[in-house]
Protein backbone atom coordinates (compact mmCIF):
# COMPACT_ATOMS: atom_id res chain seq x y z
CA UNK A 1 0.00 0.00 0.00
CA UNK A 2 2.68 2.12 0.75
CA UNK A 3 4.46 1.37 -2.74
CA UNK A 4 1.11 2.51 -4.43
CA UNK A 5 0.82 5.66 -2.63
CA UNK A 6 4.12 7.09 -3.64
CA UNK A 7 3.63 5.55 -7.14
CA UNK A 8 0.27 7.64 -7.62
CA UNK A 9 2.00 10.68 -5.67
CA UNK A 10 5.57 9.87 -7.86
CA UNK A 11 3.13 10.17 -11.12
CA UNK A 12 1.90 13.08 -9.71
CA UNK A 13 4.78 14.76 -9.36
CA UNK A 14 6.03 13.92 -12.88
CA UNK A 15 3.29 15.20 -14.74
CA UNK A 16 3.83 18.14 -12.24
CA UNK A 17 6.92 18.45 -13.64
CA UNK A 18 6.26 18.16 -17.02
CA UNK A 19 3.19 20.38 -16.91
CA UNK A 20 5.50 23.27 -15.83
CA UNK A 21 8.12 22.29 -18.04
CA UNK A 22 5.51 22.97 -21.01
CA UNK A 23 4.28 26.09 -19.49
CA UNK A 24 8.18 27.30 -19.51
CA UNK A 25 8.48 26.10 -22.84
CA UNK A 26 5.59 28.29 -24.21
CA UNK A 27 6.41 31.24 -22.41
CA UNK A 28 10.25 31.19 -24.12
CA UNK A 29 7.96 31.18 -27.48
CA UNK A 30 5.65 33.99 -26.43
CA UNK A 31 8.63 36.06 -25.11
CA UNK A 32 10.47 35.31 -28.86
CA UNK A 33 7.69 36.43 -30.75
CA UNK A 34 6.25 39.39 -28.67
CA UNK A 35 8.05 41.72 -30.93
CA UNK A 36 6.78 41.37 -34.07
CA UNK A 37 6.26 38.54 -36.55
CA UNK A 38 9.10 38.50 -39.35
CA UNK A 39 8.32 37.68 -42.85
CA UNK A 40 8.74 34.14 -41.79
CA UNK A 41 6.28 34.39 -39.50
CA UNK A 42 6.45 30.84 -38.05
CA UNK A 43 3.66 30.66 -35.13
CA UNK A 44 1.64 34.27 -35.50
CA UNK A 45 -1.38 34.47 -36.73
CA UNK A 46 -1.26 38.34 -37.93
CA UNK A 47 0.26 39.61 -41.27
CA UNK A 48 3.88 40.60 -41.71
CA UNK A 49 4.39 43.92 -42.81
CA UNK A 50 6.83 44.52 -45.73
CA UNK A 51 9.49 47.46 -44.45
CA UNK A 52 10.32 50.06 -47.39
CA UNK A 53 14.26 49.55 -47.71
CA UNK A 54 16.19 52.66 -46.46
CA UNK A 55 18.16 54.56 -48.95
CA UNK A 56 21.58 54.19 -48.95
CA UNK A 57 24.26 56.85 -47.15
CA UNK A 58 26.27 58.83 -49.65
CA UNK A 59 23.55 58.08 -52.43
CA UNK A 60 21.70 61.14 -53.61
CA UNK A 61 18.98 60.18 -56.23
CA UNK A 62 19.56 63.15 -58.68
CA UNK A 63 16.98 63.80 -61.59
CA UNK A 64 18.62 63.55 -64.95
CA UNK A 65 19.62 66.80 -67.02
CA UNK A 66 17.67 66.85 -69.97
CA UNK A 67 19.03 67.10 -73.25
CA UNK A 68 19.60 70.96 -74.47
CA UNK A 69 17.18 71.87 -76.83
CA UNK A 70 18.39 72.50 -80.04
CA UNK A 71 19.24 76.18 -81.26
CA UNK A 72 17.83 77.70 -83.80
CA UNK A 73 19.13 77.81 -86.94
CA UNK A 74 20.30 81.14 -88.45
CA UNK A 75 19.33 81.73 -92.13
CA UNK A 76 21.82 84.05 -93.48
CA UNK A 77 20.03 86.07 -96.43
CA UNK A 78 22.12 85.97 -99.68
CA UNK A 79 22.78 88.38 -102.14
CA UNK A 80 19.53 88.33 -104.75
CA UNK A 81 19.53 85.98 -107.68
CA UNK A 82 21.22 87.40 -110.35
CA UNK A 83 18.11 88.01 -113.44
CA UNK A 84 18.28 85.11 -115.85
CA UNK A 85 19.99 86.12 -119.01
CA UNK A 86 17.75 86.09 -122.16
CA UNK A 87 17.83 85.45 -125.80
CA UNK A 88 16.15 87.82 -126.81
CA UNK A 89 18.09 90.75 -128.03
CA UNK A 90 18.29 94.20 -126.22
CA UNK A 91 16.64 96.98 -127.50
CA UNK A 92 19.73 99.23 -128.65
CA UNK A 93 18.93 103.64 -127.90
CA UNK A 94 19.87 105.10 -131.28
CA UNK A 95 20.07 108.96 -130.45
CA UNK A 96 19.98 111.68 -133.45
CA UNK A 97 21.55 114.52 -130.77
CA UNK A 98 25.12 115.72 -130.82
CA UNK A 99 27.59 113.79 -129.09
CA UNK A 100 30.89 116.17 -127.61
CA UNK A 101 33.61 114.58 -125.59
CA UNK A 102 37.15 116.15 -124.36
CA UNK A 103 40.24 114.16 -124.01
CA UNK A 104 43.32 115.72 -122.96
CA UNK A 105 46.61 114.50 -124.50
CA UNK A 106 49.75 114.75 -124.31
CA UNK A 107 49.75 115.75 -127.49
CA UNK A 108 47.61 115.54 -131.13
CA UNK A 109 46.46 112.53 -132.38
CA UNK A 110 47.09 111.42 -136.00
CA UNK A 111 44.65 110.06 -138.18
CA UNK A 112 46.05 107.09 -140.40
CA UNK A 113 42.73 105.57 -141.76
CA UNK A 114 39.44 106.16 -142.30
CA UNK A 115 37.08 103.01 -143.77
CA UNK A 116 33.09 102.09 -143.70
CA UNK A 117 31.21 99.30 -143.83
CA UNK A 118 27.24 97.88 -143.90
CA UNK A 119 27.12 95.25 -140.50
CA UNK A 120 24.76 93.47 -138.65
CA UNK A 121 24.39 92.18 -135.26
CA UNK A 122 21.76 90.79 -132.95
CA UNK A 123 19.19 91.46 -135.74
CA UNK A 124 20.24 95.37 -135.95
CA UNK A 125 21.45 96.16 -138.90
CA UNK A 126 24.37 99.73 -139.18
CA UNK A 127 26.28 101.77 -141.44
CA UNK A 128 29.69 102.35 -139.64
CA UNK A 129 32.21 104.59 -140.26
CA UNK A 130 36.11 104.01 -138.28
CA UNK A 131 38.22 106.73 -138.08
CA UNK A 132 41.44 105.09 -136.80
CA UNK A 133 44.43 106.90 -135.09
CA UNK A 134 48.32 105.47 -134.48
CA UNK A 135 48.57 106.35 -130.99
CA UNK A 136 45.44 107.51 -128.79
CA UNK A 137 41.76 108.44 -129.34
CA UNK A 138 41.26 112.63 -129.11
CA UNK A 139 37.90 114.32 -128.06
CA UNK A 140 35.66 114.37 -131.07
CA UNK A 141 32.04 116.17 -131.87
CA UNK A 142 29.71 114.72 -133.75
CA UNK A 143 26.28 116.31 -134.99
CA UNK A 144 23.83 116.98 -137.60
CA UNK A 145 24.34 119.73 -139.40
CA UNK A 146 22.71 121.87 -142.13
CA UNK A 147 25.31 121.66 -144.95
CA UNK A 148 28.75 120.64 -144.48
CA UNK A 149 31.54 123.45 -144.85
CA UNK A 150 35.06 123.70 -145.24
CA UNK A 151 37.10 125.01 -142.02
CA UNK A 152 38.95 128.50 -143.06
CA UNK A 153 36.93 129.08 -146.12
CA UNK A 154 33.73 128.65 -145.13
CA UNK A 155 32.44 127.11 -148.76
CA UNK A 156 29.73 124.37 -148.85
CA UNK A 157 30.91 120.51 -149.48
CA UNK A 158 28.92 119.24 -151.79
CA UNK A 159 27.97 115.41 -150.62
CA UNK A 160 25.00 113.16 -151.54
CA UNK A 161 22.51 112.08 -149.04
CA UNK A 162 19.03 114.01 -147.38
CA UNK A 163 20.61 114.70 -144.37
CA UNK A 164 24.35 115.54 -143.40
CA UNK A 165 26.87 115.77 -140.84
CA UNK A 166 30.00 116.78 -139.55
CA UNK A 167 32.69 114.80 -137.55
CA UNK A 168 35.72 117.38 -135.50
CA UNK A 169 38.62 115.57 -134.55
CA UNK A 170 40.96 117.40 -131.74
CA UNK A 171 43.90 117.83 -131.18
CA UNK A 172 44.11 115.75 -134.19
CA UNK A 173 46.62 116.11 -137.68
CA UNK A 174 46.39 114.09 -140.84
CA UNK A 175 49.88 115.23 -141.81
CA UNK A 176 53.66 114.73 -140.82
CA UNK A 177 55.78 117.06 -139.48
CA UNK A 178 56.57 117.14 -143.57
CA UNK A 179 53.14 117.93 -144.07
CA UNK A 180 52.49 114.59 -145.95
CA UNK A 181 49.39 112.94 -145.54
CA UNK A 182 49.25 110.33 -143.10
CA UNK A 183 46.08 108.31 -144.52
CA UNK A 184 46.80 104.83 -145.24
CA UNK A 185 43.28 104.58 -146.79
CA UNK A 186 41.55 106.75 -149.35
CA UNK A 187 39.82 109.83 -147.73
CA UNK A 188 36.52 109.85 -149.55
CA UNK A 189 34.23 106.54 -149.59
CA UNK A 190 30.35 105.70 -148.34
CA UNK A 191 27.89 103.84 -150.91
CA UNK A 192 26.15 102.01 -147.87
CA UNK A 193 22.11 102.84 -147.04
CA UNK A 194 22.79 105.23 -144.41
CA UNK A 195 25.84 106.34 -145.11
CA UNK A 196 25.76 107.44 -148.03
CA UNK A 197 28.79 109.38 -148.74
CA UNK A 198 31.81 110.58 -146.38
CA UNK A 199 34.64 112.64 -146.82
CA UNK A 200 37.88 114.24 -145.21
CA UNK A 201 37.08 118.08 -145.83
CA UNK A 202 39.40 120.07 -143.47
CA UNK A 203 43.15 119.47 -141.49
CA UNK A 204 43.67 122.28 -139.70
CA UNK A 205 45.33 123.64 -136.96
CA UNK A 206 45.13 120.87 -134.37
CA UNK A 207 41.65 120.04 -135.55
CA UNK A 208 40.59 117.56 -138.37
CA UNK A 209 37.09 117.88 -140.11
CA UNK A 210 35.13 115.29 -141.53
CA UNK A 211 31.41 115.39 -143.74
CA UNK A 212 28.78 112.93 -143.81
CA UNK A 213 25.97 112.44 -146.10
CA UNK A 214 23.30 110.29 -145.19
CA UNK A 215 20.10 109.02 -146.46
CA UNK A 216 18.22 110.23 -143.53
CA UNK A 217 18.15 111.84 -140.02
CA UNK A 218 19.06 108.45 -138.55
CA UNK A 219 19.79 107.79 -135.05
CA UNK A 220 23.53 106.87 -133.87
CA UNK A 221 25.68 105.93 -131.75
CA UNK A 222 29.84 106.80 -131.35
CA UNK A 223 32.26 104.10 -129.84
CA UNK A 224 35.84 104.46 -128.51
CA UNK A 225 37.83 101.10 -129.33
CA UNK A 226 41.34 100.42 -128.40
CA UNK A 227 43.62 97.70 -130.22
CA UNK A 228 44.77 100.16 -132.62
CA UNK A 229 42.89 103.18 -131.15
CA UNK A 230 39.60 103.73 -133.00
CA UNK A 231 36.39 106.17 -132.91
CA UNK A 232 33.52 104.11 -134.51
CA UNK A 233 30.33 106.20 -135.38
CA UNK A 234 27.63 103.46 -136.27
CA UNK A 235 24.46 104.96 -138.32
CA UNK A 236 21.09 103.50 -137.75
CA UNK A 237 20.40 101.45 -141.57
Amino acid sequence: MKTMAWTSAGGGLVRATVGILLTGVLLGLVSCGGGGSDNRGSGGGGSAATASPAPSAGRTSTPSPAPPSPAPSRTTAGPAPAPSPTDAPRPVVWSSEPRHVDHALPGSATVVGVRSGHNVAVGIAFDRLVIEFADQVPGYDVRYVPDVRSPGEGAVVALRGQAFMEVVLFPAVAHDEAGQPTLRTPSTGGGHPSLVQYRITGDYEGYVHLGLGVDDRVGFRVLELSNPPRLAIDLAA
